[in-house]
């Protein structure tokens, strides 16, 4: 018995999914495709990997477990047909990116990437944006993926964020109040909005405590310095509490790129970047220990 791996490949994408419209979409196939190889494939198992309802999609013990086994399937078939296909792509893509972003699933995409692509390398600078940009500007990176706002242009957009206020556990603010920021040093995107909507809304506001390091800006919220504006899929960070609401007034959204030194992205950076949109809906865990 032999597995199909566009079986596989279907199967996986009602996981990351749980909706049969969306994975046919992300497969490029017929929504009846994905059904057909997803219910051989549980003939040849012998066994349930999806339990649907006319109202929702969710994993089996057994489809659960069959993730990370078809992932590791699909990523040795990849990295034997790129071994020896005369055509591989080689060399050093040199990446940024933000930190945020290494508290969601993108490092395990970037290993699906060096799986499928074993003849090419990685490098990786970790910043703020605006330091990824510049070095970008300057010839020493080839592409970096971080937050812009919505109203600018440069880069190609991933995906579209909700941005939130997190704060300590029980925090409030009155009205008369100055709102403590805990924040990126000047020049972050995150900080610009805070302080513009902080602004718009006539509150006060001073900073209470400045950093470029994400972790320690989270650090400083858990111990009461004030409060954060990050984007909304910090939300399952633990230990870390949003503020309800209507406590404070509603950012705008952000947008998340991979942007290039070029106006269309080429050669292996190309593929990277369709390998991030390909793979956008594993971006956020479920939980994320900090």
């Amino acid at each position: 018995m032999h597995l199909d791996p566009f079986h596989l490949q279907s199967f996986l994408a009602v996981a990351e999914t749980l909706h049969f419209t969306s994975a046919a979409q992300s497969q490029g196939v017929s929504q009846s495709t994905i059904s057909q190889h997803v219910s051989r494939l549980e003939e040849q198992l012998g066994t349930r990997l999806l339990a649907r309802s006319t109202k929702s999609v969710r994993l089996t013990e057994d489809g659960m477990a069959l993730i990370g086994l078809a992932r590791q399937l699909l990523q040795c078939e990849d990295s034997i047909l790129s071994r020896f296909r005369q055509d591989a792509p080689r060399g050093t893509i040199r990446l940024g990116v933000t930190e945020d972003l290494l508290l969601t699933r993108f490092p395990e995409i970037l290993g699906t990437f060096r799986a499928s692509h074993p003849l090419l390398q990685i490098t990786m600078t970790v910043g703020l944006s605006a330091c990824l940009a510049r070095l970008l500007e300057q010839g020493e990176l080839d592409v970096w993926c971080g937050m812009r706002r919505t109203t600018e242009t440069r880069g190609q957009k991933l995906w579209t964020e909700d941005m939130r206020w997190y704060a300590p556990a029980d925090a409030d603010f009155p009205a008369e109040q100055s709102i403590p920021l805990v924040t990126f040093p000047d020049g972050s995107v995150t900080r610009r909005l805070a302080i513009e909507t902080l602004n718009r809304s006539g509150r006060a506001w001073h900073l209470a405590f400045t950093s470029g390091s994400l972790g320690a800006l989270l650090a400083a919220v858990r111990a009461g310095y004030g409060v954060t504006p990050q984007p909304a899929f910090l939300r399952n960070v633990e230990h870390l509490c949003h503020c309800a609401p209507g406590l404070l007034p509603e950012m705008p959204q952000v947008e998340f790129i991979a942007s290039t030194r070029h106006q269309t992205a080429q050669g292996p950076e190309a593929l990277l970047i369709r390998t991030l949109c390909l793979h956008i809906p594993r971006l956020q865990p479920d939980h994320l220990p900090l």
